[in-house]
């Protein structure tokens, strides 16, 4: 009789790296209970889930490369640094992370932080609690958006080189 088992342990394979037929999102929330709630649907909906708890580790996950998600899902009000101060951040970053879709959320959203998230970058704006029907509509049209994009290239996600706020700019010589 063969033995079927794999020579090497599972664990052996690093807990950062996805599934190659698996999207990562990140969760970037700072109660708890919001990202065990929000990692476990994601979970059981076949994502891979990165999480941090505000905008400044957040950013430091992103810099550092450790981190490459295929969309961002943040709260809006955290200590440290808030999701619109990140979302903004991220945006202006030197890789293809500025591309990469958020959906930016809120328990005590109103039109103007609405408005501010969307302005700084946000693709997406939605109310806490989620309803998760609607929340992975988003997530698969985020998602299915962002890989039609025929224009963006390999080394930055962007047809100019740059960050997406360098599409349409123009320079008057």
């Amino acid at each position: 009789m063969k033995n079927r088992m794999p020579t090497h342990p599972h664990h052996s394979t690093p807990p950062v790296l996805p599934p190659a037929n698996q999207f990562t999102i990140f969760v970037v929330d700072d109660l708890p209970q919001n990202r065990m709630i929000l990692g476990k649907f994601l979970k059981t909906a076949g994502y891979a889930v990165v999480e941090a708890t505000n905008g400044v580790e957040a950013l430091e996950m992103l810099r550092e490369g450790g981190v490459c998600p295929d969309l961002i899902v943040t709260d809006v009000e955290m200590p440290v640094m808030d999701g619109i101060t990140m979302v903004e951040q991220i945006r202006y970053l030197d890789s293809k992370v500025a591309d990469v879709p958020i959906i930016t959320a809120s328990g005590n959203a109103d039109e103007e932080m609405q408005r501010d998230a969307l302005a700084v970058g946000s693709d997406v704006f939605l109310t806490k609690p989620f309803d998760l029907r609607e929340l992975a509509r988003e997530i698969g049209r985020q998602l299915k958006k962002a890989r039609r994009d025929p224009a963006r290239d390999n080394s930055t996600g962007s047809p100019t080189g740059g960050n997406r706020f360098d599409q349409g700019l123009q320079v008057n010589s």
